[in-house]
């Protein structure tokens, strides 16, 4: 059975070297999605198929096992590989869905912060909840408000709360019927989650419940301001961080680093 992996293993290894050519270490990332791209749609790399442990696929690309483990990163982030602990990486069931879009939509790609990121999500989540309240039918509503009791419930367990927490957020995501908003919304919080788990282990969850409530009572008035505004106030970074640490200390590169 070893024999077979082994084997297995080295096939896909010789059908994906055979398909590349000379790599710049100068936007590696970039070019390992387009390369992912090319492996996927030719076949050469199936869904839920396993990569070449990473000191292989380093040699397959000629680049150190650092540089690689950055752009691995960003595809982990962006959907396309999943890291199965103790095993390795594997292609995700999404992973051709994801790599049909354009190159450069596929970010993060290069290196973000914490607070551009968290400043991103703030300003796109402020207007998802605006527009949640005009256009959120009964049953977003319904799931909203589910989740927000599943928070209340989960008080006093942080990764309970947070699950639930995340999950609040997208389903006001949802409702803003934007689908761009949703795409963005899943693309950071793979980023975040570490962070917001970290940050509820750390904090009181009744201090953020009832900013929770605020939000959800305006969208279910469809009082699209007053939404706006409770998700402004909920999502300040100096909640999340002293204000002595400045933008470097605070650098979070989602590529890896």
């Amino acid at each position: 059975m070893k024999d077979f992996i082994k084997k297995q293993r080295q096939a896909t290894s010789d059908r994906l070297t055979a398909e590349l050519g000379p790599i710049q270490y100068e936007g590696l990332t970039e070019h390992l999605v387009r390369q992912m791209k090319a492996w996927v749609f030719r076949g050469l790399i199936s869904p839920g198929e396993r990569l070449p442990p990473e000191r292989e696929l380093a040699e397959i690309l000629n680049v150190s096992r650092s540089s690689l483990r950055q752009a691995l990163k960003a595809l982990q982030v962006i959907g396309v590989l999943e890291v199965r602990q103790g095993s390795g990486n594997y292609l995700t069931q999404s992973a051709q869905s994801i790599l049909r879009q354009p190159t450069n939509l596929l970010v993060p790609l290069r290196g973000l912060s914490f607070a551009e990121l968290f400043e991103a999500r703030r300003a796109m989540e402020a207007e998802a909840a605006a527009s949640a309240a005009l256009r959120a039918t009964q049953a977003d509503l319904n799931k909203i408000k589910r989740e927000l009791e599943q928070m209340r419930l989960h008080l006093d367990d942080p990764a309970g709360y947070v699950k639930h927490d995340i999950a609040f957020h997208r389903q006001i995501v949802i409702a803003s019927a934007n689908s761009v908003f949703i795409w963005f919304f899943d693309l950071v919080s793979k980023v975040l989650k570490d962070g917001w788990l970290a940050r509820a282990r750390e904090r009181n969850s009744n201090q953020t419940f009832p900013e929770h409530q605020s939000i959800a009572n305006a969208i279910e008035l469809r009082d699209a301001e007053s939404a706006r505004v409770a998700i402004l106030k909920h999502l300040m970074l100096t909640k999340f961080y002293s204000d002595q640490q400045t933008p470097v200390e605070l650098r979070v590169v989602a590529s890896g680093e």
